[in-house]
């Protein structure tokens, strides 16, 4: 009986029935503070207010694969998959701070607004823990809808992440 067991449960993890295909595009996104401002440190775009997405990444983090020290270092695997190198400008402070920007595709299994459209905000509490080269890291998230035998609502997949720092430490 416990080998039938370990046998389905194999057949479902190998079989893909929690599968994730990111397809569904992000046309679009806003930053919440119009007075701040997002460059490509390559000068390749800019976003301020409302944007067309610029660019996509396939990071696909999620809340099973991602947290704690490994969110705050992911910023190097993101770099792997099309995250850009940013410049961050905001009114608050005197300098620039230097980050790394995911703009990620959604999971077609996504739910809620964040699977159509980037919402980027930035707390203050967030800006202050970037400082005296510390990172800090923002992002939204979405939950998925559950398929088949596993329940995966309460995962969370994120649409776009920020590090931040005010030290160049990105390179």
């Amino acid at each position: 009986m416990k080998y039938i067991f370990i046998l389905i449960i194999s057949i479902v993890i190998f079989t893909g029935c929690v599968s994730s295909t990111y397809t569904k595009v992000i046309p679009k996104g806003k930053i919440q503070d119009s007075n701040i401002v997002i460059t490509a440190r390559d000068g390749s775009f800019t976003l301020q207010g409302e944007f067309k997405s610029p660019f996509q990444s396939s990071v696909h983090y999620h809340s099973y694969n991602i947290g704690g020290d490994k969110l705050i270092k992911g910023y190097k695997r993101a770099l792997q998959y099309d995250a850009k190198h940013v410049l961050i400008k905001i009114p608050s402070e005197k300098k620039e701070l230097f980050g790394v920007l995911v703009l990620d595709k959604a999971d077609e299994n996504g739910l809620g607004p964040s699977t159509k459209s980037y919402k980027i905000i930035i707390p203050q509490p967030y800006i202050d823990a970037a400082k005296n080269g510390k990172i800090s890291v923002v992002y939204e998230y979405y939950f998925l809808k559950s398929e088949g035998l596993i329940d995966v609502s309460n995962v969370k997949k994120q649409s776009w992440i920020l590090w931040m720092s005010d030290k160049d430490i990105f390179i």
